[in-house]
């Protein structure tokens, strides 16, 4: 059997190998650690920005359908007034001939 012999050297250069793996290891980690942070971060300011726009388009169909209904409101009284002059017209009328009569 062939028997290796280990000296300090070896064992130094080994340790530092493991010192430099920790070391990426380490940054690498700080690395995920901030772009997670900013993941976060990120998603936040979606979440916020949403709602934001949930109640900018709330108050966009309901501006929209106020006019709407608004507009179609003063269109119907204002039919509904034409109507009834025309009642009260005719009424005046059947008025004055049941008094000829």
């Amino acid at each position: 059997m062939a028997q290796d012999t280990v000296d300090l050297s070896f064992l130094a250069r080994l340790g530092q190998k493991t010192n430099d793996e920790l070391k990426m290891l380490k940054k690498d980690v700080g690395e995920i650690r901030s772009l997670y942070l900013q993941s976060y971060d990120y998603m936040k300011r979606v979440e916020r920005r949403s709602g934001e726009l949930r109640d900018d388009l709330e108050i966009t169909i309901k501006m929209e359908l106020g006019g709407g209904i608004a507009h179609l409101q003063t269109g119907l009284e204002s039919g509904l007034r034409r109507i009834e002059d025309k009642l009260d017209e005719l009424s005046q009328r059947l008025s004055t001939l049941e008094e000829k009569s």
